[in-house]
């Protein structure tokens, strides 16, 4: 092996090793009550589906849960033994929805799945209390950074993303996970 072909295949190999970041958590303000058999997947995915199916405008709390549950899907599922088998086109298609609305909202690729997700659920929760001061510190301009005002606007437009519906009936309806499920 030459050289740079040794490095590359060092630097594969070192990345494949690495250890993964575990997967994100649901803010309590986002796990459904009665999961069967504790699974939030389905429960999970049905809400964001059903959001935007027809996604309403002017319900930026309602937004910012289905973006925080599409992220927390496409990011755990592929970890998720359970899960990870599932439908590659559904679990990529989870993945573009992910990114699509996180381009809409002008939140990073780089930024951390869970602060996405912690924050979108406590913005939730601020929006609906209407306390300014929290959806200030649940939308840090690190993750967020046009700002909480203009997130919330962009939540009252929410993005169009029917891939997501699509990609979760392919994962929840995939024949090897119906067996588990």
């Amino acid at each position: 092996m030459t050289h740079p072909r040794l490095a590359a295949f060092l630097v594969l190999l070192t990345a494949a090793c690495a250890p993964q970041a575990p997967s994100p958590t649901l803010p309590g303000s986002l796990a459904p009550r009665g999961a069967p058999g504790g699974d939030p997947v389905l429960p999970v995915g049905q809400g964001m589906a059903s959001f935007f199916r027809n996604p309403p405008a002017n319900r930026p709390a309602e937004a910012a849960r289905a973006i925080a549950d599409l992220e927390w899907l496409a990011e755990s599922l592929p970890r998720n033994p359970r899960w990870q088998n599932a439908s590659s086109v559904g679990l990529n298609g989870l993945q573009q929805s992910r990114w699509e609305a996180r381009r809409v909202l002008g939140i990073p690729e780089r930024a951390a799945s869970q602060a996405v997700i912690n924050g979108l659920a406590a913005a939730a929760v601020a929006i609906d209390a209407n306390d300014q001061a929290a959806l200030t510190r649940a939308l840090p301009r690190s993750v967020f950074p046009v700002g909480p005002q203009e997130t919330v606007r962009r939540l009252s437009a929410p993005p169009q993303v029917p891939g997501a519906v699509s990609a979760y009936i392919s994962v929840a309806t995939d024949p090897v996970q119906g067996a588990t499920h």
